[in-house]
């Protein structure tokens, strides 16, 4: 681990960040502030952790300024140089930057869509998994560094905004934004981060096992979500059975994205879909359509537990994460529609898939 110049010193970690947003949907950028506490294991005279596209401000440690921020483009770090070494023990880290909201469908990224009536709508929303949170704000950005979030955005008021937990309170700013304070997330890691600020539409939320449960999409489509909100039950009262451990965050929203290259991505309380999963009009869909919507929903869902929860150490571990997750969302279609025979369907289609995969000369043993 040491010997990789790709990863992180281990002496300096974080327990819990502070992050506050304010995105503009005009510039396309945002303007970001994060407070990080953090244990020390041992002296030193510097920080080291992950960052990308991201201009600094300022920073301080405990209320000194650093000394000097240098950026390694290569290995995607920041160096903040302390004035003094830090000594062992629980310190606080506070940064003022900026960044962009790219066309890059990651970090944060802009997208566009036009609603029923023929408004387009620009959006902003994030993509974190593997190695992109670094690109909203600065952290470290591996998945076994685990720890608490607390978010704050600061929005224009005509737009929703969205992220891993409930909304706790709102107040109107002298400027007319709105700035919206969010619940602390559980302790997990900086890829399942989630923001999503646009035009979009809610359901009423459903109480589901005590978690409420919502299906979130661009405006004008929230009246084809019916499929979407009995799959999203469906597969959430499965899967809390089959694992028979509580649902570990407190609430669970899935959203659907105009464009959106990951096809969903199990951010811990805010799923992110390509909206296609989420927006159906049952009465045109096809059998593929309807088994495609509950195979990703039982796939993201059962990520909440498998892959959120329980965390791979580092990225080798992905294909673990990921099998799982799909022999999950089969199961859980399976046990939706047994008449869809959906275990066959795997057999004639996704095994010799993963034989032909894996008999590739690229292909590494496991």
């Amino acid at each position: 681990m040491s010997e990789n110049p790709y990863r992180l010193p281990r002496h300096v970690l974080p327990t819990h960040y502070e992050l506050r947003l304010e995105p503009d949907l005009n510039s396309f950028t945002f303007e970001g502030r994060v407070s990080a506490d953090l244990e020390v294991q041992q002296e030193t005279p510097e920080i080291v952790l992950n960052s990308a596209e991201i201009s600094y401000t300022g920073a301080s440690v405990d209320g000194v300024a650093v000394a000097e921020i240098s950026l390694d483009d290569e290995y995607e770090r920041a160096t903040f140089t302390l004035a003094e070494p830090l000594s062992p023990g629980a310190h606080r880290l506070e940064i003022e930057y900026s960044g962009i909201i790219n066309d890059q469908l990651r970090g944060l990224y802009r997208s566009k869509f036009t609603d029923p009536d023929g408004v387009e709508h620009v959006i902003a929303t994030s993509q974190c998994q593997a190695t992109d949170a670094r690109r909203i704000f600065p952290c470290w950005d591996e998945p076994d560094m685990k720890a608490t979030y607390q978010t704050t955005m600061v929005v224009p008021a005509d737009l929703e905004v969205f992220t891993n937990t409930a909304e706790l309170g709102r107040e109107t700013l002298d400027d007319g934004r709105v700035e919206v304070r969010f619940d602390t997330t559980m302790k997990m890691s900086t890829y399942l981060l989630a923001f999503v600020v646009g035009a979009f539409e809610a359901t009423d939320p459903v109480e589901v096992r005590g978690t409420p449960i919502r299906i979130i999409v661009p405006k004008g489509n929230v009246h084809l979500t019916d499929v979407a909100m009995e799959n999203a039950i469906f597969a959430f009262e499965y899967l809390t059975d089959y694992y028979g451990i509580p649902y570990p965050a407190d609430k669970l929203d899935h959203i659907g994205i105009p464009d959106f290259a990951a096809g969903a991505m199990e951010n811990l309380g805010l799923i992110t879909y390509r909206d296609s999963y989420l927006v159906i009009d049952p009465a045109k869909a096809s059998q593929g359509e309807l088994q495609r919507s509950i195979d990703v929903i039982g796939h993201e869902t059962a990520h909440m537990w498998f892959g959120d929860l329980v965390t791979m150490k580092w990225w080798e571990g992905a294909w673990l994460n990921e099998a799982f997750a799909s022999f999950m969302d089969i199961k859980t279609t399976a046990a939706k529609k047994p008449e869809w025979k959906r275990w066959l369907t795997f057999a004639n289609t996704e095994v010799p898939w993963a034989m032909a995969t894996d008999q590739l000369v690229s292909t590494r043993p496991i």
